[in-house]
């Protein structure tokens, strides 16, 4: 670890915020300075002792340590019947606190690396222990805590300006904010799609045909979700099913979790096979210089692979689970249940016929879900915006729930994502990139929708997850800090081994699904990406160097990338911060009473992903052409 880093650290081997001297690291002597990483060689070289003294870095830990424990313990140790506004004030008192004794601690001792590493760690509690707001008083949750973070990072004059800029606009391989511009465009064609009650209707008669086999059910959510990704984003096929199945599990006395999984986990490992299907891999495609059908090429066969052995692997974690019959009690609740959605009164008879047949009646009467799942505070408190609201929708998304039929709005909602997915994969012919075509589709959307039905555009607009957008932003610049202060440049030494193979794409592939669980997917994306882009070897310069063997580094580098995107889809498979859908779906499940804890899918995950993550890197480095 090298000192430094505060904003006037001058010296020569300072490294400041001005850069100080002749020896001078850049923002903040990080843990690496990226002029030592990019010297070449196959190990990193030692950065030096600390300038401020070892007595003084240790304090600086200490104290950071003590202030990060004390934010858990209230976030963790709060009492259940705690009103939730002297929650959120503990809870602000205490993150206050954290940052002031961070910001003296860093003004003594200027180490960045640590304070950066304190602000992210309160942004990820807090995003997985959020404090809802109440009264209009904003809480801590996803949407505001990384904001804040980031605003006091900028404070204390650990980033600049110039850093805020470049973690949006990033360098020219990688574009963040061409990701941004897909996820506005392609969360309001699928909002739209959602609302128009077409996906709700879909799954309806999916849960319908299949519903009378428990095995059946378990099979159907599954590949209904694996198909529905390849077109739309997995976080989004993850919100919209996620109501609809714990419904249906609910009235048919089956256990809601294992049906949860089979579709949260299809939808996020089939979504490696084409570019459409996250986010995280337009990001990366647009560095690999991938076209739709290229990226489909390399990575469907992978992916398919995956896909398979991930449903085999569930098969015998569930096998147990599944086709397990509730006492009858626990099917008359679920009869209970659905008279009471349905609007029927606690005294009034209900039908004899089928759970099943009683299912299609309560999925007629529920509204579509929505995407955000959650009041504005993410909380789901208050006024229900979510499954079961009585909100106002349009006329042709009632009728569509109601009647089990697939209205007009749906199918031309429905057409227009399939169009935009055709149109993406004709990349190579009108050479407009995917994020581009995804945003103009999605603004003439907007426009179309509103010249048909204005009330339609205010209902999609105001069921968009609109902190998803602020929360995303947050990481992605805690995602440029950590490499600005030199952590990312120096995990990169875990690449270095394997630099020289394609076989380092098991490295890569593992490590980015391992910070999925600890920095959500986008940022998890971006701090791998800057660890692959900092490896010496990987350097345009070092390859053309290389002769013969810059071959070699080329194609280990593409496997690095290439695995990099099977890790920041299967990551999401192992914790609920491990994406914005896992996140999601906990929040929906509490609102109807089940209970989905990080533990829980950690249990599932690690014996499902582990084998699957193996197979995916395999089939990559053996069978695909990077």
């Amino acid at each position: 670890w090298s000192g430094g880093g505060g904003k006037g650290g001058g010296g020569k081997g300072g490294g400041g915020k001005s850069g100080g001297g002749k020896g001078g690291g850049g923002k903040g002597a990080g843990l690496v300075a990226p002029s030592q990483l990019s010297g070449g060689g196959d190990v990193l070289p030692d950065a030096g002792p600390p300038d401020a003294g070892l007595p003084a870095l240790l304090l600086h830990a200490a104290v950071s340590l003590v202030s990060c424990c004390a934010l858990l313990v209230v976030l963790l140790g709060r009492a259940a019947t705690d009103d939730p506004m002297a929650r959120l004030r503990r809870g602000l008192m205490t993150l206050v606190a954290v940052l002031a004794l961070e910001g003296i601690a860093h003004l003594a001792v200027p180490q960045p690396h640590i304070s950066v590493a304190v602000v992210v760690a309160a942004s990820v509690v807090l995003t997985i222990n959020p404090l809802p707001g109440r009264d209009g008083v904003p809480g801590l949750h996803m949407g505001t805590a990384p904001v804040l973070c980031v605003g006091w990072l900028w404070a204390v004059g650990i980033l600049s300006l110039a850093d805020l800029e470049r973690s949006l606009y990033g360098t020219p391989s990688l574009r963040p904010y061409h990701l941004v511009v897909m996820f506005l465009g392609s969360v309001y064609l699928c909002t739209a799609l959602e609302r128009s009650g077409f996906l709700h209707t879909a799954a309806t008669r999916v849960v319908t045909h299949f519903g009378r086999s428990p095995w059946g059910l378990f099979w159907a959510l599954g590949c209904f979700s694996a198909c529905l990704t390849v077109l739309i984003p997995d976080d989004i096929v993850t919100m919209t099913l996620t109501p609809i199945t714990i419904r249906m599990c609910q009235l048919l006395a089956l256990p809601e979790v294992p049906f949860l999984f089979s579709q949260f986990f299809a939808g996020n490992i089939w979504a490696v096979t084409l570019v459409t299907g996250n986010p995280t891999n337009v990001l990366l495609a647009e560095d690999l210089g991938d076209t739709f059908v290229s990226f489909a090429a390399r990575m469907g066969v992978p992916g398919v692979a995956a896909g398979l052995v991930s449903f085999a692997l569930m098969y015998v974690t569930n096998r147990t689970k599944v086709d397990v019959r509730a006492d009858p009690t626990g099917r008359e609740a679920g009869l209970e249940l659905a008279a009471l959605d349905a609007g029927d009164g606690p005294g009034e008879e209900v039908p004899s016929h089928s759970a099943l047949g009683r299912f299609e009646s309560v999925a007629a009467a529920s509204a579509p879900s929505s995407l955000a799942g959650q009041d504005s505070e993410g909380d789901g408190d208050g006024e229900r915006s979510s499954l079961g609201s009585r909100h106002h929708s349009p006329e042709g998304e009632r009728g569509s729930a109601r009647d089990g039929t697939f209205t007009r709005t749906g199918v031309f909602c429905l057409v227009r994502v399939l169009t935009a997915t055709l149109i993406c994969a004709l990349e190579s012919v009108h050479g407009l990139p995917v994020y581009l075509v995804v945003l103009i589709m999605g603004a003439c959307s907007i426009v179309v929708d509103g010249l048909i039905d204005a009330a339609f555009v205010a209902d999609t607009l105001r069921h968009m997850p609109w902190e998803l957008f602020s929360f995303v932003t947050g990481f992605l610049v805690l995602a440029e800090a950590m490499s600005v202060t030199g952590i990312s440049l120096a995990l990169a030494s875990v690449f270095l081994p394997l630099a020289h193979t394609k076989s380092v794409a098991y490295v890569s592939g593992f490590v980015t699904m391992l910070f999925c669980n600890l920095f959500e997917t986008l940022p998890a994306t971006l701090i791998v990406f800057k660890m692959i882009d900092s490896v010496p070897q990987w350097k345009p310069a070092a390859i053309a160097a290389a002769g013969v063997h810059g071959a070699g580094f080329r194609a280990a580098r593409r496997a690095a990338l290439s695995a990099v995107i099977f890790g920041s889809n299967f990551g999401a498979n192992t914790a609920c911060i491990g994406s914005l859908g896992g996140l999601m779906m906990r929040r929906l499940a509490a609102m109807q009473g089940v209970v989905v804890t990080n533990g829980m899918l950690l249990r599932q995950g690690i014996p499902v992903m582990i084998p699957t993550m193996f197979v995916a890197c395999w089939v990559l480095v053996n069978w695909s052409e990077v």
